[in-house]
């Protein structure tokens, strides 16, 4: 089946290609990015469809186009009237591309249901769609149509499709449909996953009484991409943290799985929390007890600290946070930060030293700002570390650069430094001549908290010249008004 008047490699292809590269029955590389058809979806939406859909169908829910999905049954329903042609698959296949399939999958299920559809022939179209399909759209439908007709022979196409975030819902869901052995099918479609495909099939294993299943949520199954939230009460529940705790050996891969579980419950957030889990107090108090058993790790000082609690504050504990603070890993470095401050152990002088190795990381930046005691050490390290001059290089329309570059630790300065007027003017000079759009707009929300008479010449005149260059006209307009409050107050 040719599609769009073009060769276009297909998902299912693509998914084989990027399953050759890893472990079997693991995670594709790079979560299957970019998806075979991502230069034809370019631009429609700033996120992924996995996310978009992930967060409309947790959250903010889906407006029903009841018009398309009868329309696309309908269609269906002429196609396996008969045998399938090409043509008509062809004209499917391009029609589907082009619709939001959240939209109209429960509807399109339910038109289908009242047609009564030769079974076969839907099942056909179903895997023509799945095995062929070079839309992200048409293919979910594919998976679809295998989930009202299909049987236990789509398991391994349905399981490798499901390997793409973007596709784990529907996979999920016909996986739910049509496999006699529901759970293990779908513990096995959570391993391929990491992000809203783990939250949507891990989500179809609640209430599970498979052993092996149980201890994998308490260990890994919780874990995601995107929240832990989503996921820890279900596995607390669910797996049993509790009993797995209070009984047996409990190794250390449980203790620590056991730790971000609480952890994630105590943070609360997008799903059930601490306060919808009834045996929270017991099961702290027993991870409490066992992990002050086990040897210290800087992963589970923080976990002890984040449960606000007086454990893990002991000599030997705090002795790895510390140590860790002079860690050659930057990683293990900006994770000793919270548990540092938690313990009252220093960690700033050591923070500036690793800033004159790393000067555009934004995170030790932020600590130094949210342990500020004086600004003017501060901009003094950012006025010797930062490239100032290349910084102010000219506006542009950019909205702002990414983590870890220059730009973004400018913005994370100077976006402070309207709660210290008058200080830091070879910051806001930069930022005023920054691409960035945000920067420009960091650096005159700065300039409007000086005090309206003690604004020097040269900065009445930087801003004057900013103004005249500024290509963003609401960031103008700013410049402007900003501008004659200033002669006003002079005048």
């Amino acid at each position: 089946m040719t599609t769009g008047g073009e060769q276009r490699t297909t998902f299912l292809a693509h998914v084989r290609a990027l399953a050759a590269r890893s472990a079997p029955g693991r995670p594709l590389p790079d979560g299957g990015y970019p998806l075979p058809d991502a230069d034809l979806r370019r631009g429609s939406r700033v996120m992924p469809d996995a996310v978009w859909d992930g967060v409309r169908s947790q959250h903010a829910g889906v407006d029903v186009d009841e018009p398309t999905a009868v329309a696309l049954a309908r269609e269906i329903g002429e196609l396996v009237a008969g045998p399938p042609t090409e043509a008509g698959l062809r004209h499917l296949h391009d029609t589907a591309a082009e619709h939001d399939l959240l939209q109209i999958a429960d509807a399109i299920t339910k038109e289908m249901a009242g047609l009564t559809l030769p079974r076969d022939r839907v099942r056909e179209v179903g895997r023509r769609l799945a095995e062929h399909g070079t839309r992200r759209n048409a293919v979910a439908l594919g998976v679809l149509l295998l989930g009202v007709s299909g049987d236990r022979r789509d398991r391994e196409l349905l399981l490798d499709l499901g390997s793409l975030e973007d596709l784990t819902l529907y996979a999920a869901v016909a996986l739910t449909r049509t496999q006699p052995d529901r759970e293990r099918v779908l513990f096995d479609l959570a391993r391929r996953v990491t992000g809203w495909g783990r939250i949507h099939t891990v989500q179809r294993l609640k209430g599970t009484k498979d052993p092996q299943i149980k201890a994998w949520l308490l260990r890994e199954g919780f874990r995601n991409s995107i929240m832990d939230e989503y996921l820890a009460h279900l596995a607390a529940t669910t797996g049993g943290l509790r009993a797995a705790l209070a009984g047996g050996p409990v190794d250390d891969e449980l203790l620590d799985g056991a730790g971000d579980i609480l952890t994630a419950l105590s943070l609360g957030g997008p799903a059930e929390d601490l306060t919808d889990y009834a045996d929270g107090p017991e099961v702290i108090d027993r991870y409490l007890t066992l992990v002050q058993q086990r040897p210290p790790t800087l992963h589970r000082v923080a976990t002890v600290l984040e449960l606000s609690t007086d454990a893990g504050r002991s000599g030997a504990w705090r002795a790895v946070v510390d140590e860790a603070l002079d860690s050659p890993d930057l990683d293990v470095v900006r994770q000793a930060i919270r548990p540092a401050k938690e313990l009252g152990i220093p960690f700033r002088d050591r923070v500036r030293a690793r800033l004159g190795q790393h000067p555009n990381d934004g995170y030790l930046w932020q600590t130094l700002l949210d342990d500020i005691g004086d600004i003017d050490d501060v901009l003094a390290l950012a006025h010797e570390l930062l490239p100032l001059d290349q910084l102010a290089d000219g506006p542009s329309l950019d909205v702002g650069h990414g983590y870890g570059r220059p730009e973004h630790v400018l913005d994370l300065i100077v976006g402070r430094l309207d709660a210290h007027p008058g200080k830091g003017w070879p910051l806001i000079r930069a930022a005023l001549r920054n691409p960035a759009i945000r920067n420009r707009n960091m650096a005159v929300r700065a300039l409007d908290a000086w005090p309206k008479d003690t604004v020097p010449d040269e900065v009445v005149a930087a801003l004057r010249r900013a103004g005249e260059q500024e290509p963003d006209p609401e960031v103008a307009g700013r410049m402007r008004d900003l501008l004659t409050t200033w002669t006003v107050s002079t005048a």
